[in-house]
């Protein structure tokens, strides 16, 4: 009778409420890229997403050191050290800048992240305070204190942001600027309350103000978001020349670390850049110090954390950056190899090299941003899913939960449990109708009973995908 009640009261919900959203329209997507000699130049070009890739050279100068993020059809440049500014370009103006403003003189920016259109926040590496400003203009609206985070020497080496609802979580890496660099542990996220800007102590028990305890030190990669889930993804490379870092999760909602996914001893590398997966397929830039040091792109098995196979090693210390556009299926990598560099292009499917070498972009390329992810001029591409309108009741549950899908005609649907971390807990069937619940009992696949914290129901068919976060008490 109780399964009778919760399969009534979610059918109910998703009679009252359903709707299938249509994917996203297609678009004529690039990906932006700045280019760098790594002394006093730097510029900006684009390469298509689709073959042949085409390529646009020396859009606008930027500072050798620079990275770039993406928000609401604008590119925001970081200029870092010795440049301390935000450049604003605008491709519908041929990126040309739209404006450019200052965050501090030697206060080395580092990222960039937005709540708002008019609200944004800027790390800033030399000093303790994180600025909000307004990106429409360039005015610091707020500063944050962050020393209660750092280290002895007082500077908490603010890094890469991600934002979640109204939550900020701001990477703190607690560098030791008096001993080589190491970073002292433990290294954190802080998490700042957007709505008052003040940092949220995420143990009141412990003394002092607490961030999230990260698993090793040295957090050094951009924070990458499940957009479905909100799970977020990052880089630790702990200490230099040990395989002691990885790729960890973290619960943005119980504001905990859900565990590494794939660890450097799986790698078989310091970490120092990743993707999300497709298709479970994810791709990873690691370095190695012997016999010589150099970087180099991996494929590996998001499920398992192994690593599947090199997908190119040049070399020397030449793969800077990678980024997957989902659309295409393709992954984009920067070769910086002295005597041939460019950006080159591989099937996120099986890792072989899309493009004949490497696309030529002016300046060695350093650094990638996608902007657009569905593309359809690509007569090979498949047909993505389209989404699953799924609802779960109650939630969040102790004991069980009911998970209920409608669709607009009878199909096979598959149902299984995922933890934070992406790892499975637990298969549900499969279920062939166009409405249909699976009930989770909160055990796993050897039924035992799960931890608390946050899962994720995913469902699929041949035409349709659709997922729903669920919240687990004890």
């Amino acid at each position: 009778m109780r399964h009778r009640s919760l399969v009534r009261t979610v059918l109910l919900t998703l009679a009252l409420a359903w709707a299938v959203s249509a994917a996203a329209d297609p678009s004529t997507d690039h990906v932006f890229v700045v280019t760098s000699d790594y002394e006093v130049s730097g510029q900006t070009s684009t390469v298509g997403a689709i073959p042949p890739w085409p390529v646009d050279t020396n859009l606008e100068s930027v500072h050798s050191d620079a990275v770039a993020r993406e928000h609401d059809g604008l590119v925001y440049v970081v200029n870092r050290l010795f440049q301390d500014n935000i450049q604003v370009l605008d491709p519908d103006a041929g990126f040309e800048t739209v404006r450019q403003f200052s965050v501090g003189p030697g206060s080395n920016p580092q990222d960039i992240a937005f709540v708002s259109p008019t609200r944004a926040y800027v790390t800033r590496y030399e000093s303790a305070w994180l600025y909000e400003v307004d990106p429409t203009n360039g005015t610091v609206t707020d500063s944050i204190d962050l020393s209660a985070l750092a280290d002895a020497d007082g500077l908490p080496e603010m890094a890469q942001m991600a934002v979640w609802d109204d939550i900020l979580f701001v990477q703190v890496q607690r560098l030791d600027r008096d001993y080589f660099w190491i970073p002292e542990p433990p290294s954190y996220l802080a998490v700042v309350d957007t709505r008052t800007n003040t940092l949220v102590d995420v143990d009141p028990v412990a003394p002092g103000l607490q961030g999230i305890a990260l698993t090793v030190t040295n957090p050094n990669t951009e924070i990458l978001q499940d957009r479905e889930t909100g799970v977020m993804y990052m880089g630790e490379a702990g200490s230099w020349g040990v395989p002691d870092g990885g790729i960890e999760a973290i619960d943005p909602v119980t504001l905990a670390t859900a565990g590494f996914v794939s660890t450097e001893a799986q790698l078989g590398g310091e970490i120092n850049d990743f993707t999300l997966p497709v298709s479970g397929r994810a791709h990873a830039v690691v370095s190695v110090s012997s016999p010589e040091w150099e970087t180099y792109c991996i494929s590996l098995d998001w499920g398992t954390g192994e690593k599947l196979q090199d997908v190119w090693r040049p070399g020397g210390y030449n793969v800077t950056d990678i980024e997957v556009h989902p659309g295409a299926e393709e992954l984009f990598l920067c070769d910086r190899t002295y005597t041939n560099p460019g950006v080159r292009v591989f099937s996120t499917a099986d890792d072989h090299q899309l493009t004949s070498g490497p696309l030529a972009v002016g300046l060695p390329p350093h650094d990638l941003v996608v902007i657009g992810e569905s593309v359809t001029s690509v007569e090979s591409d498949p047909v993505r899913p389209e989404r699953i309108a799924v609802a779960a009741w109650p939630n969040p549950f102790h004991d069980e939960i009911a998970v209920s899908f409608a669709l607009p005609s009878q199909s096979a649907v598959r149902a299984a449990v995922y933890g934070a971390s992406g790892r499975l807990v637990r298969s549900l069937g499969s279920l062939t109708a166009s409405r249909g619940t699976f009930v989770w009992n909160g055990a796993d696949d050897a039924g035992r009973r799960v931890s608390r914290g946050v899962y994720f129901a995913r469902l699929s068919s041949e035409h349709y995908e659709g997922s729903r976060k669920l919240l687990l008490l004890r």
